[in-house]
Formats: structure tokens, C-alpha cells, sequence
């Protein structure tokens, strides 16, 4: 009997423990993962909008409604998107399932604040509860201008504020229609550019020698002699079994980091990299958060490397210029730019700024927050002093402004495709940054370089911030 006792106590307190867990579980999903669980692309709820409340607006940092529901006869809402395809990789849509904004504060753009009170007031004035509305920290001057410059070359424009991570604008080619995607969607799915991907957070790309700034820094990391490290250029060197060259196999003769890096010489870095290590170079390519988690607001594809302590010779030098198995997404070259012209702390990128009540009040903002450390201030300060030479006399000239030291480092990224992708990345002033950004150009034998369109839109960016 005692046994029989003693087995039944068992029984009630173990399904006491997995009743009070099943209790725990269910309290974290409807008070700590409501809103993740809300913005899930794989929920079916994405689909539709909650019946008798009006969807908040999505707005620019200046206030410019970029999405806003209009009421229909029926009593129903139509999303309208004032800005169309200048903003469609931002907004995103919100009619077969959400996407971009639409997606990621989907919660918040579909809660009523002080819903009570808002349903008293419409029983009065015949209108719906409506949701928060999101306040971008994009200017849409800027995107508009990056927007233009882009024209219909594929590829992307990331421009940030080093100092915070705040995304001021985020451009993306191809790109659609928010308004119609209903409409389009047999065609939008299917077409190979894939007009759906934003480029700028999704795509992903060989670094080309931008990656020589991550080559630079874990050379200034476990080279102690770097600084004295020069190396002799005949425009080709053979390393194990890989041919590195130069582009247009232009000998640079005998250069040390700081000309290197200005002439972009393939067979500098190469050579250097032997002086690093396969193992010392991956580490320093996850110290500079190519693999972290950054948490973004939007949809991204994690950047890939693949060098390793094992990797051979050729791997290595072909990682060290940016080639190889390595590949990044434009924000992510747009966050390690920034980190570099921020003292060497990368900070989290962000693109939602606060929530607005319907009352006017000021909802759940976002604060910045150092992601990590890629480098100290003084490699910080080195590296700065070689990019301002990329643009003063090196490859990087195109992207010059009058009155302003332009710190940047161009790239030219081989491909699958057999057609070179044209990068820049950069930031101003150099002395006092305000301005990061990063370009790619697909295909830039028919579109063009992407260092031009970085000088126009930095100079109009920091145009704009001086208002």
C-alpha cells in the first residue's frame, strides 16, 4: 500500500512539473514571442489582416507616408504604397503573405494602442481601431537619389550612419511594385532576375578586393612586421597551384600596404597573406562578424567563408583578395565599412527607428547597440589612412567630393557568370564620419563601376544630414 502511495505521489508531481511547464511554454509564447511569431513568414495569419482594424502607416524619418490603408466599399483595406518600386525592398507588401516592414513589425503595425478606447471612440465616429504606425530611419531623399543613380543596373546601394547603424537608405535592383504584386505574381515568381530578392540584404557576392581591408587588419592583428612588408609586382605571381593576377596583369613594382592597397594589388596581398596564415586570416574574418547573427530588421542571407586552419595555399590567397569561397551581402560590406570609420566598433544596423500611436505619442524606439569590436582604434586609424589614398590617387578617384576626404575601397569580383561585379565601400568625411556606404554592380562591363555612383550619393547623403 505505502508503494502504491508513494508511485501515485510520483505520478501527480511529474504531471504537475509538465503542467506547469506546458503553463510556462504557452506564457512565453503570448508575452515573449507573440511578435516574432507574428512577423513568421511561415504563419498562416501573414496571409490576411485582422478584420475591423485598419493597418498602420509606414513612414520615412521626415514623416513621408510611404504605405497606408485605404478603405474600400466593402468596408475593407486596401494597402497603398505612395512610393511604389522606389521603396519596395524597404515597405515590402502585405497581399500574398508580407514581406520587408510589412513582415517584420507586423505585429505592431496591426495593434491598436489603447484598443479600448479606440473601439469607444468608433462606436462614435463609425471608425475602425487602427494599428501603430512604423517610423523608418530611412530618408527617402537619399533612397530616391541612390534609387536614380542605380537605374536599372542589377544590383544594390546600402548607405548607413557608422556611428549608430541606422540605415538611411537601401536601395535594390531589380526591384517591383508593392501595389500590384497580386496581379504580377505568376510573372514576379518566375522571372530569373528575381525582382522579389532585395539584392542588398539577400544577395550575396565574392568581396572582390574590398575584402582587402579584412586582409589589411589581420595582418596588422599577427604580422608584427607589416608595416616594413613590401613585396615586388610583376602583375602575376603563382602561389601553390593558383595564378594570381593583377587586373590587365599591371606590374606595380615594389609596394608596401599603404600603395597596395591604393593600386589594389592582387599580388601584394597575395604574397601577404602568406605571411598571416590561412588560420590567423579565418580568424580575423569572424572577428569582423562575417558569420554573426546581426538581427536585422529584414530578411538577410548570412555572408559564407569557408577558410579554415586546413585550407590550402591557393584557397588562402584567393580568400586574401576576395575571391575564392567567400561571400557577402552588400549590408554586411556596408556594416564592416562602418565599423572601420567607427574606431573599429561595428554597431547593429537597423532600419525601424520607433513606433507612432495613433494619438501622435512616440511608441517602442530603437537604441543603438555595439554589435562587437572588429579591430582597436589605431588599426582603425591606419586603415583609414590607406583608403583615403584609394580615393585621393588610387583606384577609388571616381568617387571624390569637392571639400570632403573620402575614405573607400573599391573591387572588381570575378563570378560564376564570367561578367565582373564593380564594388565600392566607403565613408565621409574621413576625418569626422557621418556617411558609410556600399555599392555593388552587377555585370559592370555593360553597367558601369559602382565608384561614381558612391561619390553621388555620399555627397548627397551628407547634403542632406547638414540640413
Amino acid at each position: 500500500m505505502n508503494n502504491m502511495k508513494k508511485s501515485a505521489r510520483r505520478v501527480f508531481w511529474l504531471l504537475a512539473l509538465c503542467f506547469f511547464l506546458l503553463l510556462g511554454y504557452l506564457g512565453k509564447l503570448a508575452l515573449v514571442d507573440r511578435e516574432e511569431i507574428s512577423a513568421n513568414s511561415y504563419n498562416i495569419r501573414m496571409r490576411t489582416d485582422v478584420d475591423g482594424i485598419q493597418r498602420g502607416d509606414i513612414l520615412d524619418k521626415n514623416g513621408e507616408v510611404l504605405a497606408t490603408s485605404v478603405q474600400q466599399e466593402d468596408g475593407s483595406y486596401l494597402r497603398e504604397y505612395n512610393r511604389a518600386r522606389m521603396a519596395a525592398h524597404i515597405t515590402g507588401y502585405s497581399s500574398v503573405g508580407k514581406t520587408g516592414v510589412e513582415a517584420a513589425a507586423n505585429f505592431e503595425l496591426m495593434t491598436p494602442y489603447r484598443e479600448l478606447l479606440q473601439r469607444i471612440q468608433g462606436l462614435l465616429s463609425g471608425t475602425d481601431p487602427r494599428g501603430n504606425d512604423v517610423v523608418l530611419a530611412v530618408d527617402m531623399d537619399i533612397q530616391s537619389i541612390a534609387g536614380d543613380l542605380l537605374g536599372s543596373a542589377k544590383g544594390a546601394v546600402v548607405v548607413m550612419e557608422p556611428s549608430t547603424g541606422r540605415v538611411l537608405a537601401m536601395q535594390a535592383y531589380p526591384d517591383f511594385d508593392p501595389n500590384t504584386v497580386s496581379a504580377d505574381w505568376e510573372y514576379l515568381v518566375s522571372d530569373e532576375d528575381s525582382p522579389l530578392v532585395n539584392r542588398a540584404t539577400q544577395g550575396l557576392y565574392p568581396p572582390g578586393s574590398t575584402f582587402k581591408t579584412i586582409t589589411a587588419l589581420a595582418a596588422m592583428e599577427y604580422f608584427p612586421d607589416w608595416q616594413n612588408f613590401t613585396y615586388t609586382c610583376t602583375g602575376e605571381e603563382e602561389f601553390q597551384d593558383k595564378v594570381i593576377h593583377c587586373y590587365n596583369n599591371r606590374a606595380h613594382g615594389t609596394v608596401d600596404m599603404a600603395g597596395a592597397m591604393a593600386a589594389s594589388c592582387n599580388c601584394y596581398f597575395a604574397a601577404l597573406a602568406e605571411e598571416i596564415g590561412a588560420d590567423n586570416l579565418s580568424k580575423e574574418m569572424e572577428a569582423c562578424g562575417i558569420t554573426a547573427d546581426y538581427g536585422f530588421d529584414l530578411a538577410y542571407s548570412n555572408s559564407i567563408m569557408h577558410l579554415n586552419a586546413d585550407s590550402t595555399e591557393s584557397e588562402l590567397v584567393e580568400t586574401a583578395i576576395g575571391q575564392g569561397k567567400t561571400s557577402v551581402s552588400p549590408l554586411y560590406m556596408a556594416m564592416l565599412i562602418s565599423a572601420i570609420a567607427n574606431d573599429g566598433i561595428m554597431m547593429e544596423p537597423y532600419i525601424i527607428d520607433h513606433m507612432q500611436y495613433y494619438n501622435g505619442e512616440t511608441g517602442k524606439t530603437t537604441v543603438p547597440n555595439k554589435l562587437m569590436s572588429i579591430c582597436t582604434p589605431e588599426e582603425a586609424a591606419a586603415l583609414k589612412e590607406m583608403l583615403i589614398g584609394v580615393v585621393e590617387s588610387g583606384t577609388g578617384t571616381a568617387a571624390q567630393i569637392s571639400g570632403v576626404t573620402v575614405a573607400g575601397k573599391t573591387g572588381t569580383a570575378e563570378n560564376a557568370t564570367g561578367k565582373d561585379h564593380s564594388w565600392f565601400v566607403g565613408y565621409a568625411p574621413a576625418e569626422d564620419p557621418q556617411v558609410s556606404i556600399a555599392v555593388i554592380i552587377e555585370n559592370s562591363e555593360a553597367y558601369g563601376s559602382a565608384t561614381p555612383i558612391a561619390g553621388k550619393v555620399l555627397k548627397a547623403a551628407l547634403e542632406k544630414m547638414a540640413e
